[in-house]
């Protein structure tokens, strides 16, 4: 097959996919009913981390013996051990956590050439760019990004710049908002929803502050994808440092007037594995997304997608303690949240038949 003729298939095959119909008191111990089984809550809050391996993430002992912060969190929430990400590329998971848009060429370059190309190219999809902040609002409910190493609120490269200097620190290719037409061509809406992560603990001090979709993303030295890491942050990197903040950002939102008083629900997850660990999944979408992203490799017949990460899931309703082997990804959480806020409209391939709410993380 011609380069032009498999351009144009991927072409068809992201239009496609993309223009598919849209289908004061102590916490509660349980969440109410929400959607399609999953409680409805009040506050969701997700922390993505990057790159790391599942196993070294979720079972390998801490440097010493013990466990890794991270590990001793498994014990107090339901964690999902068959969780996949859906490229090997930044940009494409966080795109597909709030959009649940598949892969595509772009995005699996990490927009690094060109930010404006990107964002012209969610303009011209079937729907504009839309994402969950549109749906969260469209409910009249609040929602911000909170972004590690932000300087200024809604930081993204000019239009016509052919580099992103946004690489280390805080990353554009974490902040899939920016990419969103909706989003970052409303300058007031954007400034006031993606904002640097200095302005959650203000956000969390009332829970009548802190927005019912919350999308936290460290930097690029927290979220252990920098080993070590780079000026002008300090220190080893890697699980090390995720682990380091974690253990005092995490505790803040569990001690949040929301998560005390509501019912809250925190996410935490990769974008992707570290490549070496086991690749990919979920049936057949895994080989549409094999195609979109530009032919990846196969192992054992599988596409080597964005591979096993993991999922924890932490709040009332949640089955502590447990370990769920069903296979999911990030067109299930983004389902999962839509369900827990009450949205019933599912976006993209979050709609899809065989992309299913991650209902069995909840008693």
């Amino acid at each position: 097959m011609t380069r032009a003729r498999s351009l144009l298939l991927v072409a068809v095959l992201v239009a496609g996919a993309l223009a598919m119909p849209i289908a004061g008191h102590a916490a509660p111990a349980h969440a109410a009913t929400g959607l399609e089984g999953v409680p409805a809550y009040d506050h969701v809050f997700t922390i993505v981390l990057e790159n790391e391996n599942f196993a070294s993430t979720w079972n390998t002992p801490a440097p010493g013996g013990g466990q890794t912060y991270l590990q001793t969190l498994r014990s107090t929430g339901a964690f999902a051990d068959e969780y996949f990400g859906i490229s090997h590329v930044s940009a494409d998971n966080y795109i597909a956590m709030t959009s649940g848009q598949p892969a595509t060429p772009l995005f699996n370059l990490d927009c690094m050439v060109s930010w404006g190309l990107c964002e012209t190219f969610e303009k011209v999809l079937p729907d504009g760019g839309r994402s969950i902040a549109d749906q969260v609002d469209e409910a009249h409910k609040s929602w911000k990004a909170y972004m590690d190493g932000m300087q200024t609120p809604c930081q993204h490269p000019p239009l016509t710049a052919l580099t992103d200097p946004y690489q280390n620190g805080y990353a554009t290719r974490h902040d899939p908002f920016v990419y969103y037409p909706p989003v970052v061509e409303n300058a007031a809406r954007c400034n006031s929803h993606v904002v640097p992560y200095s302005d959650l603990a203000a956000d969390l001090v009332n829970k009548s502050t802190t927005p019912a979709y919350a999308f936290i993303v460290p930097d690029t030295c927290h979220d252990g994808h920098d080993s070590p890491c780079v000026a002008p942050d300090s220190g080893p990197g890697g699980l090390d440092s995720a682990n380091a903040w974690l253990q005092t950002e995490v505790q803040n939102i569990l001690h949040s007037d929301a998560f005390l008083t509501q019912n809250s629900l925190l996410l935490i997850t990769f974008d992707e594995n570290g490549i070496s660990d086991i690749p990919g999944c979920c049936g057949a979408l895994a080989d549409v997304n094999q195609l979109v992203a530009g032919g990846a490799p196969t192992v054992s017949g599988v596409a080597a997608i964005g591979g096993r990460i993991g999922l924890l899931a932490i709040g009332p309703g949640v089955k502590a303690g447990q370990t769920i082997s069903t296979p999911y990804d990030h067109w299930s959480y983004l389902r999962t949240v839509e369900d827990a806020l009450g949205i019933s409209e599912h976006l993209n391939l979050a709609g899809l038949p065989i992309t299913q709410p991650m209902t069995d993380l909840f008693s």
